[in-house]
């Protein structure tokens, strides 16, 4: 053995391994992690550069970080994570977006995520793409997604957002709320690949503009004296046990986690707010998903 690391999101071995010819290769094991072909430890070469280690422990914390929420989310299928009370709205669809950078204009995608729930979760998924350019090395260092992980694992582009924006617009249609946290970024960086790819928009199947509630805004509003409203901020409160940051799949969790947590929390707040705003009639009205999308456009 070479190295062992453990902390409380992965546990790691790195050793060499001698074949009976003489030859050797690394191993990297995990327990419940990725194997090679013959379902053991992943192998490389002995001779693997520092960059193609790195890229195989990125892979291995990935996975590690989808059983995680995989786990969280199968156990709120079968019990309510939230009480049925939690939110005014009847479902929620939640999307989230792990990109080459922060212009919407001009930045791809490379993993996308949809959850589907009420005070448990319904459905969910999540897709690795394949942007067609280059990951800038900052981006890489917030989602640990490389150039070599988005083509060897990751789907088309135009597949992705066809199925993606099919899903959002069913859901929608059927009743559910989309949530999105930081809608100004999200939502514009994906119509911009629909167009990109000659797609429909979201709000195009819809036939209608696109409501959106925004738990950053949210925050913003109603805990300005709290300091950081990032996910990461609302995620410690919220989301207790959630520690995928910056994997899709995990920032829908925690985004769904702090809108439950926000509405308990602030929901009167969110009310008297748009009541001073003369919005609503009246400072005591019951909390409804009309209150979270006005205080998600304030400002």
């Amino acid at each position: 053995m070479l190295l062992s690391l453990h902390d409380e999101r992965y546990a790691v071995t790195i050793g060499l391994l001698s074949g009976p010819d003489g030859s050797s290769s690394l191993f990297i094991s995990s327990p419940g992690g990725l194997a090679d072909e013959r379902g053991e430890f992943l192998r490389l070469p002995h001779v693997s550069t520092p960059g193609e280690v790195a890229h195989a422990l990125c892979r291995l914390a990935r996975a590690a970080d989808r059983r995680a929420v995989e786990k969280h989310l199968q156990e709120a299928t079968a019990e309510r994570r939230h009480a049925a009370s939690s939110f005014p709205g009847e479902r929620i669809v939640v999307l989230d977006l792990e990109t080459t950078g922060l212009d919407p204009d001009t930045d791809r995608i490379v993993e996308a995520a949809w959850l589907l729930a009420d005070h448990r979760a319904l459905a969910w998924d999540s897709v690795l793409i394949n942007p067609g350019v280059p990951i800038p090395e900052d981006a890489y260092d917030i989602h640990g997604i490389d150039d070599t992980m988005a083509r060897n694992d990751g789907v088309s582009p135009r597949d992705a957002i066809v199925e993606l924006t099919g899903i959002l617009a069913e859901q929608i249609a059927d009743g559910a709320t989309l949530v999105i946290f930081n809608r100004t970024y999200d939502l514009p960086l994906l119509d911009a690949e629909c167009r990109r790819h000659g797609l429909p928009t979201l709000a195009d199947r819809l036939g209608r503009p696109v409501q959106v509630v925004d738990p950053m805004r949210i925050s913003q509003q109603t805990r300005y004296h709290r300091g950081n409203h990032a996910l990461s901020d609302l995620a410690d409160l919220y989301s207790p046990g959630n520690l995928a940051a910056h994997s899709a799949l995990g920032d829908c969790l925690a985004t769904w986690d702090a809108l439950v947590g926000l509405c308990h929390h602030y929901g009167k707040i969110v009310v008297r707010l748009l009541f001073q705003r003369q919005e609503v009639a009246r400072h005591d009205e019951p909390l409804t998903v009309r209150h979270l999308l006005a205080c998600s456009n304030v400002g």
